[in-house]
């Protein structure tokens, strides 16, 4: 039961998911950096799904059936490389195309570092597997921190909800034998720096 309970909060609480949640918490913060035109509100909010979710995870019946990975989960750590230099493309090019639009450099800042974290997960991918689910959970403590200290925001709901996801998926990470204590602690740091 449990096993299965973390199977779901893996898949619920996956990484890809992450640059939209970010946008989402960024555009409710209640800060001046949640003001947007309206007139970009659907296309932002589109053009990320689409690059940062929607083309990434598409790509994974192609790699499964070209055997570049043995299974949906991308078990060993040398099956991750083309994942994450395709999912880095896709991220870039949210970036640039947000990075042209008239909205808050927050945002934008946002986007940057989320393909800072993808350029990291890939890199210490050659030596090192670390857990991409905690990348983005720490991404995400780390945006919510930055935005109530920044903007002097009171984002406590947010933050402590966040901190309890990442709690939650850290755990259904190891329940599932993905990761190491260590994989999942260095996950999120550099999720969060």
């Amino acid at each position: 039961m449990e096993r299965k309970f973390a199977n779901l909060l893996s898949y619920i609480t996956h990484p890809l998911l992450m640059p939209v949640l970010g946008l989402l918490i960024i555009s409710n913060s209640g800060t001046y950096a949640a003001d947007m035109d309206h007139r970009f509100t659907q296309f932002i909010y589109l053009s990320v799904f689409i690059f940062t979710l929607l083309l990434p995870a598409g790509m994974i019946p192609l790699f499964l059936y070209s055997g570049l990975a043995k299974n949906i989960h991308f078990s060993e750590k040398r099956e991750r490389l083309v994942p994450f230099y395709i999912t880095l493309v896709f991220y870039l090019a949210a970036y640039f195309l947000i990075k042209k639009l008239p909205v808050s450099s927050v945002y934008q800042k946002f986007l940057f570092a989320s393909c800072i974290s993808i350029l990291f997960l890939l890199a210490i991918s050659y030596f090192y597997k670390i857990s991409a689910h905690m990348v983005g959970w720490g991404g995400i403590v780390g945006l919510v921190l930055t935005l109530s200290l920044r903007f002097d925001a009171d984002l406590m709901l947010y933050l402590v909800t966040a901190i309890l996801l990442t709690g939650f998926t850290g755990f259904a990470r190891l329940k599932m034998n993905a990761h190491t204590p260590w994989q999942v602690y260095l996950g999120f740091l550099v999720g969060f720096l």
